[in-house]
């Protein structure tokens, strides 16, 4: 591994002087941002704090006198890892271009404050960074708006004083982009911190030929924000009986991120864009065959390769993610399906019903957030497998099974109970191991559960008791205010069984008579 390290000033950087690292090595070139960086989006609030913490180092500095007595003293801004290029002799900012970029616009304002109407001067900064993604645009020309009128303000003198030749920083340059990638993925120096999929970006896109490489950042920003779709994947893949490995905990996001990083990113092996999927295979009496797909897309705990096959895998559930797990009103599928779907019974087709059950229960569910999030993941399984087909059917069945513990357990249910109960019930792999939504809705039937009476008396208004509530209410299930709490459970648990658990044999019994009435013509 081939590192300089150097220190060196703001205004030594920006204005591309060769800087001498500790191996008495010259660092030089243009500072640039490669097209996998992530946008920037430093605002108002880190400005603000950038400012601010300059400005208590101005007057910590002239309490001490340390500015008349060492000149060299400055504020420290942290660390900026760059690849050095071979290719065109450019600083490739691996990490520090939120910093960097609101320090480059600091710099401009202050700039156009000293220059006098009509006049025009030379920067003394030859920066010439170049920021291709929309969402980096918007806020640059945000944030400069911002600080042009903040310049104007009370708080003036926070732009006037700021000094690049006042302002240290150390600057890690290796000559591999791996290495460098390295350092960037094991620190963080502050700013909008770096999540899993920030991570794992620039991990994929690295891995994509230098000139499609604008393409593919260009479509990972169109994704939006895919923390949920990657925490959905990461529970499915971790949560199986075969290779069971523990989700961490949300109040622990560094390993949440390492895990993020490990499944997504640095386990992806090198290969083709390759989406496993399952075919069906009819054979006809004359001895032919048909091959049916029985889906399109990627399986959720296939392999995965590093580059093409990761973002393509990724944007295929972060488009089944949007198109059925959203909350009401949030797309355009969602709107038009649910205006046809005012009741179960009003309901015309599978899918309807499906975004009646999803966004009038599952979404108004209080108390259940950790719930829900094994429920998504194992929508997202089923529908990657089975398409459509019974969606509706599928979704009260899992609800049954994955929403007991909400009934069973006499506290809340917590975020370490989850990952418990699919150890002892493994929902996930029921799916995985089907290969028609009958086989996995007969799976799911032979789940039983029982609701605890604690928590339930007449007189509690417990979460737990209101859960109870609305799900009868939304099933239309007759409940008496009155009843006993064993009462109130044992009605909850039975009816449900008997709504739920007959969905999908009328279809079963259907298709038995499509194919009698097909085999018959055939013999005819």
């Amino acid at each position: 591994m081939s590192v300089e390290v150097a220190s060196c000033t703001l205004a030594q950087l920006f204005s591309k002087q060769s800087i001498v690292s500790a191996n008495n090595t010259e660092i030089h070139g243009e500072l640039a941002i490669p097209e996998y960086q992530r946008p920037y989006r430093w605002g108002e609030v880190q400005i603000k704090k950038l400012l601010s913490d300059y400005q208590l180092f101005l007057g910590d500095l002239a309490q001490s006198a340390l500015i008349q007595s060492n000149s060299a003293y400055g504020y420290y801004l942290g660390s900026v890892i760059l690849h050095q290029s071979s290719e065109n002799a450019q600083l490739n900012i691996i990490d520090g271009q939120q910093r960097l970029t609101t320090l480059a616009l600091i710099a401009y304002v202050q700039y156009l404050a000293n220059t006098p109407n009509g006049q025009v001067e030379l920067s003394p900064f030859e920066l010439s960074l170049s920021y291709d993604s929309p969402e980096s645009q918007q806020q640059i020309v945000k944030n400069l708006s911002w600080l042009q009128e903040y310049s104007t303000s009370s708080n003036a003198s926070q732009i006037t004083t700021f000094d690049a030749n006042r302002i240290n920083l150390t600057l890690v340059v290796t000559s591999s982009e791996d290495d460098a990638y390295r350092f960037f993925e094991t620190q963080n120096t502050g700013g909008v911190r770096l999540s899993g999929p920030d991570i794992i970006k620039a991990h994929h896109l690295r891995a994509i030929v230098r000139q499609s490489q604008n393409e593919f950042a260009a479509k990972w920003e169109a994704l939006g924000d895919l923390n949920p779709v990657v925490g959905s994947l990461v529970k499915g893949r971790y949560w199986q009986k075969l290779y069971n490995r523990n989700v961490p905990s949300h109040r622990q996001p560094h390993l949440v991120r390492s895990a993020v990083v490990n499944e997504l990113g640095e386990s992806t092996g090198k290969g083709d864009d390759i989406a496993f999927g399952r075919f069906e295979r009819a054979y006809l009496p004359d001895g032919g065959q048909i091959d049916k797909q029985a889906q399109q897309g990627y399986e959720l705990r296939q392999p995965l390769n590093s580059g093409v096959n990761t973002i393509h895998y990724l944007s295929y559930f972060e488009q089944l993610r949007s198109n059925y797990l959203t909350e009401p009103f949030k797309n355009n599928k969602v709107k038009n399906k649910q205006l046809t779907a005012q009741t179960p019974t009003q309901a015309g087709n599978s899918l309807a019903r499906f975004f009646h059950f999803y966004q009038n229960l599952i979404c108004q569910l209080d108390g259940c957030s950790y719930v829900k999030g094994l429920y998504d993941t194992a929508l997202l399984i089923y529908i990657s497998q089975f398409g459509e087909q019974q969606l509706d059917i599928a979704a009260k069945k899992l609800f049954r099974v994955i929403y007991s513990p909400r009934v069973s357990n006499q506290k809340a249910v917590r975020e370490n109970s989850i990952s418990a109960f699919v150890r002892d019930n493994p929902v996930l792999d029921w799916i995985v191991a089907s290969y028609t939504p009958n086989m996995c809705f007969d799976y799911l039937d032979r789940f039983s559960f029982k609701t605890d009476p604690a928590n339930l008396a007449v007189d509690k208004n417990s979460v737990k008791k209101r859960f109870i509530f609305n799900v009868l209410k939304h099933f239309e299930i007759e409940v008496i205010e009155g009843d006993s709490a064993q009462a109130l459970a044992n009605t909850y648990t039975a009816e449900l069984d008997a709504y739920i658990l007959p969905l999908g044999t009328e279809t079963v019994a259907a298709n038995q008579m499509s194919m009698r009435k097909n085999n018959g013509e055939q013999h005819g």
